[in-house]
């Protein structure tokens, strides 16, 4: 075992059973995992990178700077002592001034632990800030005007008799002019959402969320790909919520999987249709239930962070039930369907969102977004409120199919902020997932 793992192994031991005082749902190592990852990232010797992961573990559990230094060496003591604050029976004011003199006349290799950690700490304040809209400083000693006048005085030692342009002084001081002093893009605020600040408010929300998955990411990936079900009638927003998710998250870094509806497919019309045609509809509804779980399954065993799957299992259950209640499909074949599908959800579907609208709706987005006015085929309102029909009595089976879902009516929502509402719902739950996940991986929860 390295030297830097050891430490990290070290550190996540010490500091068992802690949380974020910011972010109770947190396990406390995340920090000093992002500062000792940081580091390494940034591409310092081993014993920064160790002392990053340690850096408070002298200050905030059991283990005192002799127990660093007999545990590992007096290099990677001395790099956390440092980084660790005097006497806490001192007034915070008291502390702060000793470290922000002390700071100045540390080697720089010391400094780097301490920037790791300011950096760490400020970019997590700044996400909860965006995610929330207020600057709240409650979680700290001192309010804002005592935070700036600290973390400013701390950046200025820091860079005393140093390069101020090294990447890590430079990512603190970006930092710090979001968090302290507001800094933003002008552009965006200025020229592309000048007329609408209200959406805006509402995407640097959904940003923050997703930089902050993006974090969570680099601590511990998921045990399998997050999957996303999307059905719902025509003209509700759902092929347009796909195809901006899709593009949020590939943005963000995320490598994302999209599935197309299977019975649309060019793939089941080519191959499988003529023969599906043939069976019985007991026999070809089996053989589709195969073919969704084997698409899925080997989507699954892709590299992907995120599958989206237009129209999959769930919402083959509504066209399913919809058979059954117009007396197309038998009942016990009907519940023989319903249990497979079911058992296949539970497995493999992470999300559910089903877009509805009242049908009147649906049909005036329709024409009034298309030049044709001939009558459509399947769009139709009795199409739609069978459908809504079928919709409303299995709310009680998708509740016991996913883990989580969002029945989203549409009627009253500009098909933009359909996608807002949907990927605001979303983005916690992964959030949960990653947290969960993260202590799964160091067995965190004991």
């Amino acid at each position: 075992m390295d030297i830097k793992e050891k430490a990290k192994l070290f550190a996540i031991r010490a500091h068992m059973g802690q949380v974020r005082k910011s972010e109770p749902d947190k396990p406390m190592i995340m920090h000093p995992i992002g500062v000792g990852q940081l580091l390494e990232t940034l591409g310092y010797d081993d014993n920064v990178v160790a002392a990053g992961y340690l850096h408070d573990v002298v200050e905030d559990t059991k283990y005192t700077i002799e127990d660093i230094e007999k545990e590992f060496d007096s290099d990677i003591a001395s790099l956390v002592m440092v980084a660790s604050e005097p006497d806490k029976s001192l007034s915070w004011e008291e502390r702060k001034k000793y470290t922000i003199e002390k700071t100045k006349k540390l080697p720089l290799r010391n400094k780097l632990v301490i920037c790791a950690d300011k950096i760490n700490n400020l970019e997590d304040l700044f996400l909860k800030f965006e995610k929330s809209g207020e600057r709240d400083f409650s979680a700290f000693k001192r309010g804002e005007e005592q935070q700036t006048w600290y973390y400013t005085s701390i950046y200025e030692s820091l860079i005393t008799g140093e390069d101020k342009e090294l990447p890590i002084f430079v990512r603190l001081k970006d930092i710090l002019d979001k968090v302290f002093y507001k800094k933003e893009d002008l552009f965006l605020r200025d020229n592309i959402f000048v007329d609408n600040e209200a959406y805006y408010a509402k995407l640097k929300q959904l940003h923050a969320m997703k930089i902050e998955l993006q974090r969570l990411k680099s601590l511990c990936s998921l045990p399998k790909p997050f999957v996303i079900e999307f059905s719902g009638t025509p003209r509700t927003g759902k092929t347009t919520t796909i195809n901006n998710l899709y593009d949020f998250f590939k943005k963000g870094g995320f490598k994302v999987g999209l599935i197309e509806e299977f019975t649309t497919s060019k793939y089941y019309k080519e191959n499988l249709k003529d023969k599906f045609d043939q069976m019985s509809l007991g026999d070809g509804n089996i053989a589709i239930i195969d073919e969704v779980y084997k698409q899925l399954q080997e989507s699954l065993e892709s590299d992907k962070d995120i599958i989206l799957i237009d129209r999959s299992i769930n919402d083959r259950q509504i066209w399913n039930y919809r058979r059954y209640v117009r007396g197309d499909m038998p009942e016990e074949q009907y519940l023989d369907a319903r249990d497979k599908y079911q058992a296949i959800s539970n497995e493999l579907i992470d999300f559910l969102l089903i877009t509805y609208a009242d049908p009147m709706v649906s049909l005036r987005r329709d024409y009034i977004s298309s030049l044709a006015l001939e009558k459509r085929n399947f769009l139709n309102q009795e199409n739609i409120e069978e459908y809504n029909n079928c919709l409303n009595d299995l709310q009680g089976l998708f509740s016991e199919s996913v883990d989580s879902m969002l029945l989203l009516d549409t009627s009253n929502i500009g098909l933009n902020n359909v996608s807002i509402e949907a990927t605001s719902q979303i983005l916690p739950v992964m959030r949960k997932r990653y947290i969960k996940a993260f202590e799964q991986k160091y067995d965190l929860k004991k």
